[in-house]
């Protein structure tokens, strides 16, 4: 199914390379971020067939071989790349829509729901159990010989989410600037950025500079 790799840091090693961040706490999240401000369609992550298969390697989902044979394949098949990347991003949005609304107090349209189930029919038929070194585990049967394999796993996981108790734990991160969405698993379920380290801090230091600058005019 992907490669499990040995070196806990190994994963986010690959991640920074390919320049994607995994903070959303489930996979279908972490496809849904791989854009970032919609409302203007600022810093997108897959603007090519190949961005689709970085992905994949930085999130686990593709192993080397596996990739290296959808580009051979994509290269052969252009077009057929280009409608596989067509159909991922209209899963991400599917995937957004949804947990949007769900963060929002709501619950996923009709419309998403009927584009989850046909990407379900997709995918699920690929799914199989085979052993492994520790018993058992899912893998995903012709990954590599199909170009919309990389989105097998990511429909999965937003199933699995959205049928989860986690649901009701999914979140949109609150800049004005961002869209991302992550599962608060945060002791107190309080939390309100996808990123400290990111939004949290550029929050932080706006307010930081509106304090400085209200105590200006006042002084």
């Amino acid at each position: 199914m992907g490669y499990n790799a040995t070196d806990m840091d190994e994963p986010k090693r690959v991640a920074a390379q390919a320049g994607f961040e995994f903070s959303g706490g489930a996979l279908c999240l972490d496809f849904a971020n791989t854009i970032g401000d919609r409302s203007v369609g600022r810093n997108e992550k897959l603007t090519g067939y190949s961005d689709l298969l970085r992905w994949g390697a930085a999130a686990g989902i593709l192993a080397p071989p596996a990739r290296e044979t959808l580009e051979r394949l994509a290269a052969r098949r252009s077009d057929d790349a280009n409608r596989a990347l067509h159909h991922a991003i209209e899963l991400r949005e599917v995937i957004y829509r949804s947990f949007s609304g769900q963060a929002a107090g709501g619950q996923p349209g009709p419309g998403e729901l009927a584009a989850l189930n046909a990407a379900l029919l997709e995918a699920l038929p690929h799914l199989r159990v085979e052993p492994s070194e520790n018993g058992f585990d899912w893998t995903w049967s012709g990954m590599e010989r199909s170009l919309e394999g990389p989105l097998w796993p990511v429909t999965r996981s937003a199933a699995e989410l959205l049928t989860s108790d986690e649901a009701s734990l999914v979140r949109e991160c609150a800049s004005e600037t961002c869209t991302w969405l992550f599962v608060d698993r945060s002791r107190t379920h309080r939390r309100r950025w996808c990123d400290m380290k990111t939004c949290g801090n550029r929050a932080k230091a706006r307010r930081h500079y509106e304090r400085a600058k209200l105590k200006q005019s006042r002084g």
